[in-house]
C-alpha cells in the first residue's frame, strides 16, 4: 500500500537532536531514536531527505573507529590519494585506497575530516556547506557546517532514489517516478512534481509534465513552452528541439528563454563534444560542425564525418578520408 510521505531535513549532534525541517510518513520513522509525528503531502513515496551534522568534537577517535570500521581513524596519520580543489568555504573531497578498498570523504579548509573516508558511500558533489552523497542505493544530503559527521547514522537514514546537486538554490530529487525541487531547508517551493525535469543551469530548467514541455525559472515561473515533439538538452545553454512529419526527424536548437536560434532543418544530428564545443549534423547525407551556440563551425561538406578523439576527428570528402581539427583545418593522421 502507498504511503503519503513529505521530506525531513534533521540536525543530529551529539547529546542534541535538532529538527531543523519536521515532517515524516504516515508511519511514524525513526531517526536515530528520534520519533516523528506523522504527517501527509500531495506525492507519494516513502522516502526522507537527511541533512546530517553530528558533532561530539570530545568523542575519541576510538569510539568513531569503532562505530564505523570502513572510517579511517582519525588518531592515525593518512595520507589522501587525492584531494580535490577546496569550493569556495574550503570543503574538499577526499579519496583513499584502490580498487575494493577505495573510499571517499570530506574535508575541511583545515585539513579536518568532516566525513571520514569510507568505502560505503560516494561523494557525488559538494556545494556550498552540503555534500551529495551517494549510500548504496540512495542518496542523501549532508550538512558539513556543524563539524564532524557520524556516519553511522547513514544506514539507518532514509533516502532520495536520486538527487542531483543544487544550482539556482534548488537542487532535482527523485522520489520513486516522481522528481521534484527542494530548498536547501528541505521544502518544496515549486510545489510541483515533474514526469521529467532537470537541474537548473542559468537559472532555467526544463520540465516535463502530461506531454508537455516547458522552460521554468527558479520560481517555477513558466519562460516558455516548447510545442515540438522531442525536446533534450544539448549544453548549459541550448536545447535540442526535434519536429517529427511522415517518420522524418528534423532537429534545431533553442536558447533558454525558448527562442528558435538554429532552424529545424537537419535529419542528422549529434550529440554535443564539450571538449571541443562541436557536434556533427547533416542534411541529406552532406555532413559538417556545429559549435556550441550553433554556428555552423565546419560547413556541411562531408560524405562521411566522426566525432574528435584527442583534437582530431576522421572525415571523408570526394572519396578520400583524412583528418581534421576542431577548426575543420586537415591534420595529420
Amino acid at each position: 500500500m502507498p504511503l503519503t510521505a513529505t521530506m525531513v531535513i534533521t540536525t543530529v549532534r551529539a547529546g542534541l537532536r535538532a529538527v531543523r525541517v519536521r515532517a515524516a510518513s504516515q508511519r511514524a520513522c525513526s531517526f536515530s531514536r528520534l520519533r516523528m509525528p506523522a504527517f501527509t503531502s500531495a506525492f507519494t513515496a516513502v522516502a526522507t531527505l537527511a541533512l546530517i551534522a553530528c558533532g561530539d568534537r570530545a568523542r575519541s577517535a576510538e569510539t568513531t573507529a569503532s562505530a564505523n570500521t570502513s572510517s579511517h581513524d582519525p588518531s592515525k596519520p593518512m595520507k589522501y590519494a587525492k584531494i580535490d580543489v577546496a569550493n569556495h568555504l574550503g570543503f574538499a573531497k577526499v579519496s583513499v585506497g584502490t580498487g575494493e578498498n577505495y573510499a571517499e570523504g570530506v574535508i575541511d579548509a583545515h585539513g579536518a575530516e568532516i566525513i571520514p573516508p569510507s568505502t560505503e558511500f560516494l561523494v557525488n558533489d559538494i556545494t556550498d556547506a552540503v555534500a551529495l552523497l551517494q549510500f548504496a542505493a540512495k542518496f542523501l544530503f549532508v550538512d558539513l557546517d556543524q563539524g564532524p559527521v557520524d556516519t553511522t547514522l547513514f544506514a539507518t537514514t532514509n533516502g532520495f532514489t536520486f538527487a542531483e546537486p543544487f544550482r539556482s538554490g534548488l537542487a532535482l530529487v527523485t522520489v520513486g517516478d516522481d522528481r521534484f525541487f527542494i530548498d536547501a531547508n528541505g521544502e518544496r517551493p515549486l510545489k510541483e512534481t515533474y514526469e521529467f525535469a532537470e537541474s537548473f543551469h542559468h537559472d532555467r530548467s526544463l520540465v516535463y509534465n502530461g506531454g508537455k514541455k516547458r522552460i521554468i525559472d527558479p520560481k517555477g515561473r513558466t519562460v516558455a513552452r516548447l510545442s515540438y515533439d522531442q525536446v533534450s538538452p544539448y549544453n548549459a545553454i541550448r536545447w535540442q528541439v526535434t519536429r517529427i512529419k511522415e517518420g522524418v526527424y528534423l532537429t534545431g536548437l533553442v536558447d533558454l528563454d525558448g527562442k528558435e536560434v538554429v532552424p529545424i532543418i537537419y535529419d542528422a544530428f549529434g550529440y554535443f563534444q564539450e571538449d571541443v564545443n562541436r557536434t556533427i549534423v547533416g542534411i541529406k547525407g552532406v555532413l559538417g560542425y556545429l559549435d556550441e551556440v550553433g554556428n555552423l563551425a565546419i560547413p556541411l561538406q562531408f560524405d562521411y564525418a566522426e566525432s574528435f578523439v584527442k583534437g582530431k576527428a576522421r572525415v571523408r570528402r570526394n572519396g578520400r578520408d583524412y583528418f581534421i581539427d576542431p577548426n575543420g583545418k586537415e591534420v595529420l593522421d
